[in-house]
Formats: C-alpha cells, structure tokens, sequence
C-alpha cells in the first residue's frame, strides 16, 4: 500500500522518503487539521495539544492499547507509549522513564496525567485499588499547590515533578513516590499583569465561608498584596472564575481527605498559607531619625504571630534589624527600607516553599510501598517514572526563573539527543550496520556556557557575594566572559540584558532582580524566631531548614490548635498615626542605645551562603542521575 506524502496518513514520520524539519512539520500540520492530534517519528510520540476535550481516553482506549505487541495495529496514541514502557519494565525487568518535554502551556500535565491512568490500567485490578486512586489524585493535587496562571497558561506547572511508580517483579504497583524540583517561590510576592499566583490562594477565597474567612482573619481578595493584579483588575473577574475557585476549592479538599490528610493538616495547610497573605501585607515606613525602618500599621503583624504562634517582639526584631553575638556581646544593626522588604518576602517565600514540601512529604508517606522485609528501600522495586517539568519559556519579559527552567529543559535536549542520535549510531557502530550518519544540533556547549566554572550560573554566584553588587554589574560581567560564544547575544541600549540562543530559539532575559532572587536572604534570625513558634510544625520546617527537601516528614500538630484564633485585634485605619507603635520604639531604642549583654552562647547573625543557584546545579544533577539508570521513552508536546 502507498500512502501519499502530504496526506496525513502516516503514522510514523521517520518512513518519510526526505526527512527533514520542514517535511516533518508540513506532516503534522495536515494531521492536526484532520484532528489527529498524535503522530510516532520512530520511538519518539509528537502530541499537539487540540486545546479542547476528546473523547479519545475512555475505556474503549484503554483496553484498545493494553499490552500490544505490534505498535502498526492502532494508531498513535499517549497510551501506548504508557503501555509500552510498562511491558517493557515487565519484560526485561528494567526501570523505566517518560519523559515529556515541550514549550509552556503544550499540554505535559495533562499528557502526564492520561499516562499514569493508563499505565495503573495496565497494572491490573490485582492491586490496592484505594492506593490507585490516590496515585491518579496526586497529580491535581500537586497542581493547586504547585501550579499558576502565566501570561501563557491558564494552569501553568511553576515546579517540575518526577513522579516514581513502584512495582513488584510481576508488574503489581504497589505504591509511588514524588520528587519535586524547582518550585517557582518568586511567585509568592510577585508576578507579572494578567498573571497569578499559585491556585490554592484563589481556592482559598472562594471556598471557606465567612465565618471561616473570620477565623483566618481574611477579608477581601483585593485587600491582599499578592494576590492583587498589577494592572488593577478584580481578583475574581466574574463570577464564572470565582465559581471555578469554589468548585476546585471543595475538590481539592475531598481530595485530601480520600488521600489520608486529616482535617488538623488541611487547617494547618491553612492558616499557614492565611499568614503568607498577611505577611506580605506588612509595609515598612522609613524612619529618618535612625536610617531605620518601622511598621507602621501593625494589624497584619500581629495576626501573623496569632496564626503561627510566634513571639511578636521577636519578629519585629528579625524584619527591621539583623543582632548577632560577637564575642558575648550583643550587636544590633538596623534594616534599611529595600533590606526590611527583601527580609519579610523572603520569609515569605520560605514559608510556602517548605509547605510545600512538607505536602509532597505527606503524599509520599501515604503512597509508600507496602513494607517488605521490614525495608521500604526504592532499589528493592521497579520503577515506572514520569518526568513532567516545567516547559520552555520565551514570554515577553524574562526573568531569572525563565533562565533556570530553559537551562533544565537544555539539559532534557541534551539528554534526548545521547538517546535518540549518540547511542543508536554507537550501536549500528558496535553491531556492524552501515547507516548515513544524522546531523544534527548538538548543545553541549550551550549547556557548557551555563554550568562550567566560568559561566554564567558560576557568574551570578560570583556576584551575588559581592554585597555592592548590582544588575548592572552581573551583566556587565557576563558580556565581558561570554561575548565570544557563538550561543551569547550582547543587546544594545540595555544594560540589565543579555539574550541566548537556546535549542528552541531565541530568549532576551532581563537581568532586573537576578541577585536579589539569587541570594534569597533568609536570615538566621528569621529562622530562630520561626524554631521558636508555637506551632510543631512551623518549628520543625524550620529546624530541618536546608534538609527539606531531603529529610522525610511525619504529619505534625498545632499545640493548641483547637483553641480558636483570638478576634480582638483592632485593625488600624491606613490613614491613622499611631504613636508609639511598637516596631517605632525598638527602631528607636536599637539606634540609641545599641545595647549589650553578655551571654554564653555564641550567636552569629548570617545570610544563606548556598544560593538559589547552588541548590538549583544540586537540584538537577541529582534529577539527571536519577534518570541515567532507567531506560527512556520520550513524548515531545
């Protein structure tokens, strides 16, 4: 049978006659036109979101592509590449890999999403059914947490997920594990117009009812700093979006429920995210007197420490001053208007970021393998993974959380070019096959101006510990280290931007923020005030401080949780002075007297070394080792 060239009835694009990129892409836009949104180019699944539901993953598919062994019988679909690497983990007892790429917004979450059902499916009913379910529920979980509206995505992965699936030798799954990477915790205190923080905070306004909302201390959406528009716009638009946020509000919760979160941990889950809200409300006055800064409404500081059982006098201390032991004697400087804003959106930032974790930590624990002999060690399973991580970005500003996420996605190039090019022609090489050797575009040393030890990510480091360091200068060194690489571009008229040429084109990042977002200045202090909280939880993020993202958590409990939050608070009119507030008189009295005592311990006052940057090379060279001992498939959406 022939099948004419243009007709988009060829299954698998690499039968072409003439394979090249534009005959590749003339093949898909016919096939897409036809609404065949699935097409194979050799082992590789090419995905077109159609930006619509299909009714193409029923029962009837799911049966039409369990266990197949010939790929021609039924056209492309997201399942047999699920089943495929099931069999293949079933029949040559060798961990596997999906891993999804593609540009924001294509469609990997869902794709993700259809492959887990699928491949559970194909596990057979023999299993936990009740453990099933709550791996298919993990995914839309993670997603109120995780997920955002991005100028080109209404839910946007903002983090990126390797989702582990652990099997016995006879292919039973018996349980899952998630490994998180990348969470985009900027977002928390800012984010561009049209754009939106993470879901949950919306879910959270829509869903509790007002005396919920009372006893959170919660008003209007819009009274909220982060989660108001840039552009002035209502946080709800209309009432279709605020009936969406409801609806998900109570799916999320119902969700948590089946999964084994008690309702002491979903209040937990919100009073914490309650006390974000307020936290970043906190606004700093300049004190002229003292180069100082004091708060000048104190309603939101005040709830804060309600809510999280924290000392109040000590963490106004933390936000508008940086004390320390030297020596046994105690020094006290104070913060100035930028540092007292950078400090309070930095705890900001790390209150979610180890909420977060602490969610994934809770999931974990309850998708665990069933012991066996008294271990829980990974290595004693096969596993199935799905890597689903946060696609290429080219939006129309770039920031330092563009760069990171298309400096991982280079890496995910890289590694689908040693899979699919390097390794078949070493094998046609070693088994004696003649065969016309591939072109194609290698980025080795794109990933090389990124990570070696004088490039661009070493760089940023370089400067972030520099502290009369600006933008400025963090470009200005980059174009004098890298202007001679072929992948560099050095703009003109811009002094905060350089550009790249990534493997997906072009990208213009904007430099404003880099060394701000790279330092990410939690300080001691901060963190010794939250070990102090009153809360078991708060207390032991903030203890395992660095190690959690490494460390398992067991689920923690208020003291005194049933105790309701106290009302009584006065909240002070913005346009009211108040004399004497408290955050006034310490600014004061730190300036004056500057006091000292002497103590035992020694105290030292310390910004974090390890930068974003730092944790983010750790980060994805132990997501790259993760992968390197299973076998891959590859979708590209």
């Amino acid at each position: 049978m022939v099948i004419q060239v243009g007709s988009g009835e060829i299954n698998d694009l690499s039968i072409l006659n003439i394979l090249n990129e534009n005959n590749l892409l003339y093949e898909l836009r016919i096939r897409y036109k036809k609404g065949i949104i699935y097409t194979y180019i050799g082992d590789v699944l090419i995905a077109i979101n159609p930006f619509k539901q299909l009714n193409i993953y029923e029962k009837q598919q799911h049966d039409l592509y369990k266990h197949i062994q010939y790929r021609n019988h039924s056209p492309p679909h997201i399942f047999w590449i699920a089943d495929h690497a099931y069999r293949k983990l079933c029949l040559s007892k060798q961990s596997q890999c999906i891993i999804v790429t593609g540009e924001s917004g294509s469609g990997k979450t869902e794709s993700t999403k259809l492959m887990v059902s699928h491949i559970i499916y194909c596990s057979g009913n023999s299993g936990d059914r009740e453990l099933q379910n709550r791996i298919i529920e993990t995914s839309p979980l993670l997603e109120a947490f995780g997920n955002a509206q991005t100028c080109m995505n209404q839910n946007s992965s903002r983090f990126g997920k390797y989702l582990q699936l652990n099997f016995t030798d006879n292919g039973r799954i018996v349980g899952a594990k998630v490994y998180e990477y990348l969470l985009e915790k900027s977002r928390i205190v800012q984010h561009g117009s049209n754009e939106r923080t993470f879901h949950f905070f919306y879910y959270l306004f829509a869903g509790l009812e007002k005396e919920d909302l009372n006893y959170f201390h919660l008003n209007d959406p819009e009274t909220y700093r982060i989660l108001k528009d840039p552009s002035g716009e209502k946080v709800f638009p209309n009432q279709t979006d605020f009936d969406h946020c409801r609806q998900m509000f109570n799916t999320q919760k119902n969700i948590m429920k089946r999964m084994g979160f008690t309702d002491k941990d979903i209040n937990i889950v919100f009073t914490i995210l309650s006390a974000i809200l307020h936290l970043t409300n906190i606004q700093f006055t300049r004190d002229d007197e003292t180069d100082g800064v004091y708060i000048e409404d104190e309603y939101p500081l005040e709830v804060v420490c309600t809510l999280l059982a924290l000392d109040q006098e000590i963490l106004t201390m933390a936000l508008i001053s940086t004390f320390s032991i030297t020596k046994g004697e105690h020094v006290i400087s104070l913060k100035n208007f930028d540092q007292a804003n950078d400090c309070r959106d930095a705890l900001a930032k790390a209150l979610y970021e180890r909420l977060f974790s602490w969610i994934v930590k809770q999931i974990n624990n309850l998708l665990q393998p069933t012991r066996r002999n008294n271990s829980i060690d990974d290595d004693i399973y096969l596993t199935c993974s799905i890597l689903d991580m946060s696609g290429f970005e080219n939006f129309q500003m770039n920031s330092f959380e563009q760069l990171c996420i298309n400096i991982t996605n280079e890496h995910l190039q890289y590694y689908f070019n040693e899979h699919i090019f390097v390794q078949e022609q070493q094998d046609y090489q070693t088994e004696g096959i003649s065969y016309e050797k591939i072109h194609f575009q290698n980025n080795e040393d794109l990933i090389a101006l990124f990570m070696d030890s004088l490039g661009i990510l070493a760089l940023l480091d370089e400067e972030s510990h520099f502290p009369k360091a600006n933008d400025e200068s963090l470009v200005q060194k980059f174009h004098s280290h890298c202007k001679y690489h072929s992948r560099y571009i050095k703009p003109k008229g811009n002094e905060t931007t350089f550009g790249i040429h990534h493997y997906a084109g072009k990208v213009v990042y904007d430099a404003h923020g880099f060394l701000e977002k790279n330092r990410d200045n939690l300080s001691i202090n901060l963190i010794e005030c939250m070990k102090k909280s009153g809360m078991d939880l708060i207390k032991h993020l903030f203890l395992l401080t660095d190690e959690i993202n490494h460390s398992s958590i067991s689920p923690y409990t208020m003291i005194g949780y049933n105790k309701k939050h106290p009302n009584w608070y006065r909240k002070s009119s913005a346009n009211e002075h108040i004399q004497d507030h408290m955050t006034e008189q310490t600014n004061k009295s730190n300036q004056q007297e500057l006091k000292f005592f002497k103590t035992n311990i020694h105290f030292k006052e310390y910004f974090n070394q390890n930068t974003v940057a730092f944790h983010f090379k750790i980060s994805l060279a132990e997501l790259l080792d993760r992968m390197k001992d299973t076998e891959p498939s590859f979708v590209r959406i």
